[in-house]
């Protein structure tokens, strides 16, 4: 390879500036020694002799160095040839890691959606079971496993999280987020379950604009509130913040068990759990610091722990500050409570899932509700009888056979029935995509498994808009 091509390639910058280096040097010298000559001849005058001994001198010297450069010049292009090499390998083996980690979160992400299903199916059969238990051992009975359900539910959707953090397919939205309705909408969702194990949960707050994706801080906040009220026995939890620089840093401080030092770093593992909480409430899975730890890495927050035995522990992440002015105003809370009764409403479901079907009919039947139900939308409207009256809500599962989807579901019914027609899309994708695509249609969400309780206040706020129209 000529020093030309050697020049011209980009992936050889640092080879070939110790070449030019060694050049340089060679030219100097190049020039010391024909000054010499040029001394030597002055000084000698016409001897011939003298005049042949210095420049068969000075050829030896040109030989010596020219043999350094050659052999200089091949090292390098050797170092070249193997860097090449390395660095081919390197990028297949990136190239090989990420496509295992997208099959993975692509196995997941079908294996949760089909685990999910029975799942969603076993608590709407719950659902329905509670209003036929009289008795208060099996009301308990049933509210352990509704429990249970809970604890795989966010176990799947906890895997399913971390496996798309890693393959780093989850988006991220910046914009400017003011911190506090975030901190009080944590305060409201928390309060209750802080005050009913003894602690006192605060919020102090602040009018600061933070510069980040709100949905992911929320998550960051909402999983070192729950881990520090599950590790403190008595006492508060504290939630604040503080202006540091062009950044601001979210605290959370407990008053808690406290962290061993030796263990600090392993918190952040994936089912890593200290096992000394004062409660066992059964939803510590260990994966709450391993996501919020992936979490700060995507979105590029200082994320900090501090902590003493005995005494308690403070979490913060350090988060960019925003631009007041492009803030979004906090949308006002949507009131779920639900009316004295839905009996004698009208309900169809477009679902290609039958036990979910079958889940749905029994919990409808106890709340005095009909159900019609297909796997698409000409199934459906098949069963209803001929001059039957609308539907009075929709129910709509997200993925329908054949790659038909739930949204361009409702917009055939709505222009069948009405546009109007109150409607609600039910799935186990949890996908910011998906939920993206809802809110841009104004569809309500329900994850599955959906709890009996939220389907059934959902269904009456939609009534009730409905009849205000």
């Amino acid at each position: 390879m000529s020093l030309r091509a050697l020049a011209a390639d980009p992936i050889e910058d640092t080879p070939r500036a110790e070449l030019e280096a060694e050049l340089r040097k060679l030219r100097k010298i190049n020039r010391v020694l024909m000054d010499r000559v040029e001394r030597d001849v002055d000084a000698q005058g016409s001897n011939a002799y003298a005049l042949f001994r210095t420049a068969v001198t000075l050829e030896a010297k040109v030989s010596e160095r020219t043999a350094e450069l050659a052999k200089l010049t091949h090292q390098m292009l050797h170092e070249i040839s193997q860097r090449r090499l390395a660095e081919r390998a390197l990028l297949a083996a990136k190239a090989e890691a990420e496509g295992a980690n997208h099959s993975k979160t692509r196995f997941l992400a079908a294996a949760s959606h089909d685990l999910h299903q029975p799942l969603n199916a076993a608590r709407l059969f719950l659902g329905a079971l509670a209003d036929e238990i009289v008795t208060e051992r099996a009301r308990d009975l049933l509210g352990r496993v509704d429990a249970a359900l809970d604890t795989v539910d966010d176990l799947l959707s906890a895997l399913l999280d971390i496996s798309r953090l890693d393959a780093g397919a989850w988006p991220v939205n910046l914009a400017p987020v003011p911190v506090w309705p975030v901190l009080a909408r944590l305060l409201e969702e928390y309060g209750p379950q802080a005050q009913a194990v003894g602690i006192d949960l605060r919020v102090v707050p602040c009018s600061a604009v933070l510069h980040t994706d709100r949905g992911l801080l929320e998550r960051v906040l909402r999983n070192l509130i729950s881990n520090a009220i599950r590790y403190t026995a008595a006492g508060r939890v504290l939630v604040g913040c503080r202006r540091r620089g062009t950044h601001v840093r979210v605290e959370v401080w407990d008053t808690g068990v406290g962290i061993p030092t030796d263990r600090r770093g392993r918190i952040f593992e994936e089912f890593h759990r200290l096992g000394n909480a004062p409660r066992n409430d059964g939803k510590g899975l260990g994966l709450g610091l391993a996501i919020v730890d992936r979490i700060a890495r995507l979105l590029d927050l200082g994320l900090d722990v501090g902590s003493e035995i005995g005494r308690g522990s403070c979490f913060s992440v350090l988060v960019p500050r925003g631009e007041a002015g492009g803030a979004m105003e906090e949308p006002a809370p949507v009131d779920l409570a639900p009316p004295d009764s839905l009996a004698g409403r009208r309900v169809l479901m477009i679902e290609n899932d039958d036990s979910a079907v079958e889940g749905m009919r029994a919990l409808l039947e106890t709340w005095g509700c009909g159900l019609v139900a297909g796997a698409s939308v000409a199934a459906a409207l098949a069963r209803l009888a001929p001059g039957a009256a609308p539907p009075d809500v929709l129910i709509v599962d997200y993925h329908l056979d054949d790659g038909a989807l739930g949204v361009d579901a409702v917009g055939e019914l709505r222009a069948h029935f009405g546009a109007g027609l109150p409607a609600m899309v039910i799935s186990s994708d949890r996908s910011a995509e998906t939920r993206a695509r809802l809110k841009a249609e104004g569809l309500p969400f329900l994850p599955k498994p959906t709890s009996p309780a939220r389907l059934r206040a959902m269904m009456s706020y939609l009534l009730r808009q409905d009849a205000a129209v």
